[in-house]
């Protein structure tokens, strides 16, 4: 688990979403279903993570569930970094992802480009099949959602919607469209959010 000692500058903890994420990642890379997932986190996030914010419990376990449905919706690939992790988390070779880390590997599997789906052409021959480019929106989704995950986790926190903005600019989010947020983007795409 996280222990607090391993950070005594809070400047350099993680967040509470971050680490939502990455256990949810795991969860999804060992094949465990997303309402087992969410079952054991639940609890965890809520007992052992609510150091890391001054959420109400109803506030993370709310929290909680849009980091596993974005996790588990958009496919996001477990990465543990091995001892490099971001949490300071102890690593050893026994642990069953060890080798499968390797930085190498990881850099392999940053680097694999997505082909786009292949369309047959107008004339329905298979030979002649055309490759459609992938639109900005769909370049831009899965850092939106993460963006978006992190926005409704601060709102959850109390955090001012003018202080969201600067966070999700400092760490480099973008919008659906690939540009910078501003105030009445992430007003109006909070708005379009179930609660």
């Amino acid at each position: 688990g996280l222990v607090k000692d391993r950070f005594p500058d809070p400047a350099g903890r993680p967040s509470r979403q971050d680490i939502t994420q990455f256990i949810a990642s795991w969860f999804r890379y060992a094949q465990i279903s997303a309402d087992q997932c969410r079952e054991w986190m639940l609890d965890y996030c809520v007992s052992e993570l609510a150091w890391l914010s001054s959420s109400s419990p109803s506030r993370i376990r709310h929290s909680t569930k849009g980091n596993i449905k974005y996790i588990y919706r958009s496919e996001v690939e477990f990465v543990c970094l091995r001892e490099n992790n971001p949490f300071g988390a102890l690593c050893d070779d026994y642990c069953p992802v060890y080798r499968e880390m390797t930085p190498e590997r990881v850099k392999a599997k940053k680097q694999k480009k997505v082909r786009p789906p292949a369309y047959p052409a107008e004339n329905g021959t298979e030979n002649n099949q055309v490759l459609m480019e992938h639109s900005v929106k769909e370049t831009y989704k899965e850092q939106f959602e993460k963006a978006m995950a992190f926005a409704v986790d601060q709102v959850n926190q109390g955090t001012p919607r003018k202080k969201i903005v600067t966070l999700l600019k400092n760490q480099g989010f973008k919008t659906i469209t690939g540009k910078e947020w501003s105030y009445s983007m992430l007003s109006r795409e909070l708005k379009r959010r179930p609660e």
